[in-house]
């Protein structure tokens, strides 16, 4: 995006406010968690050098930004504290943490995440991650579309009949040569997820991991989110995990009532 000054910017017939000057700062860090430069944020938010550096003073003083130690900003405390106070999604997150940790330390497997759908994307609400695995992505806060991984597939699978066609209408972005993007095999894909209620997944991502995921349900066999594992391809054999994450989500599901 270039750099437009933001008395020059105009969303439809209205020009930014304040509130959206911010709101557009904060966003830059939903989809990277390294710490960016100012210049960076500036760019990203489309908002001018002037406006982003007087901003982001403003926010490190409130504590939703923080300086690194190079020089650079990321989300602060007070963001977490936010996200810490919203009911549901935390609640939920409470409730699964003893399944998802359990599963963490029998597997040692790269990451053990929760996610949640949101539109056409899954959020991460959890993510545990082993000291020794390769994988960085899937961070707490972290979207992907809903086709590329496992637990996204899932949430797609049991979302409404019309969710999943206005997806389907939509070009289905790949990641590599392997990235499912054929609407007919993906209308395949979901039914049998519905039908074994878990999945698998190999390398639609990167070439070098899988995933494994199982849906949790609520009331009247509702899908709120989705248990999932990455692993590294070599030396596992995904289909050896699927009882166990499946295990892992029925948990979660009667902890909910």
């Amino acid at each position: 995006m270039t750099d437009v000054p933001e008395d020059q910017r105009v969303r439809g017939d209205n020009r930014v406010t304040a509130a959206g000057r911010v709101l557009a700062i904060l966003d830059v860090f939903r989809t990277d968690d390294s710490p960016l430069s100012i210049a960076e944020i500036s760019r990203r938010s489309g908002l001018s050098m002037t406006t982003t550096h007087r901003l982001i003073h403003e926010l490190v003083d409130w504590r939703a930004i923080e300086k690194a130690d190079d020089g650079r900003y990321r989300l602060g405390v007070k963001v977490l504290e936010l996200a810490a106070s919203s009911g549901e999604l935390m609640g939920l997150r409470e409730r699964a943490l003893p399944a998802l940790l359990r599963l963490h330390r029998m597997l040692r497997a790269p990451v053990v995440h929760l996610a949640v759908r949101d539109g056409f994307e899954s959020v991460y609400i959890e993510s545990l991650r082993s000291a020794h695995g390769g994988v960085t992505t899937n961070r707490i806060g972290g979207r992907m579309p809903l086709h590329l991984t496992a637990t996204g597939r899932v949430l797609l699978a049991y979302a409404e009949p019309e969710t999943q066609e206005a997806f389907l209408a939509r070009p289905l972005e790949a990641r590599t040569p392997f990235s499912l993007t054929d609407p007919a095999a993906l209308r395949d894909e979901l039914a049998k997820i519905r039908e074994h209620q878990s999945v698998v997944t190999s390398r639609q991502v990167t070439l070098n991991t899988g995933g494994v995921a199982a849906p949790v349900f609520a009331h009247q066999e509702r899908v709120i989110a989705t248990v999932g594992l990455i692993l590294d391809l070599e030396g596992s054999d995904l289909e050896d995990y699927v009882e166990l994450v499946r295990s892992a989500a029925a948990q979660i599901t009667r902890s909910l009532g």
